[in-house]
């Protein structure tokens, strides 16, 4: 859903500052000013307060996700992020991106399954798909899309290491 041009200036003027505004404990309001401009919240979602959201309408988010301190989610398209995931402090996930070099724009969605970690400070490029279960360490830079169930680092983004549980069993 694509809000009226009134609505995208009515979160820019004022939904983003009351946002910015609330009480730090406030996660259940801010869950339903991002929902009164279209962002699809289920469950326990958490965002604090310094987030930074330019278009929730593309925003949507599962059950226990939690998004820290001064992230950056820039939605030209959508960000779809699963079930019981956290966007560390600091985190971009940016859907659009300016090439330098020929001046074009990319815009391509991203997708976040279930069960993701993204670290402190990494950045996560449009069209990238993060599989269920990764670790995406601080300060990484996620180009393409990464397996599941793996601890990925570095610029761009590679498994080193499957993820593993020490009581799995």
């Amino acid at each position: 859903m694509t809000p009226s041009p009134f609505q995208q200036a009515l979160w820019r003027a004022v939904g983003a500052r009351v946002f910015a505004c609330t009480p730090h404990t406030a996660h259940k309001f801010r869950r339903r000013l991002l929902g009164a401009f279209g962002a699809r919240l289920t469950g326990n979602v958490k965002i604090r307060r310094s987030v930074r959201i330019d278009r929730p309408w593309h925003l949507s988010a599962g059950h226990l996700t939690i998004f820290g301190d001064y992230a950056a989610l820039r939605l030209a398209a959508p960000i779809a992020i699963g079930e019981r995931c956290v966007i560390s402090q600091h985190a971009i996930l940016a859907t659009e991106m300016l090439d330098p070099q020929t001046g074009e724009t990319t815009t391509a969605p991203i997708t976040i399954e279930d069960d993701c970690w993204i670290a402190a400070d990494a950045l996560v490029l449009p069209g990238t798909t993060v599989h269920a279960g990764t670790v995406v360490g601080a300060r990484a830079l996620v180009a393409e899309d990464l397996p599941g169930w793996t601890v990925a680092v570095g610029e761009p983004a590679r498994g080193i290491k499957p993820r593993t549980f020490a009581n799995a069993g």
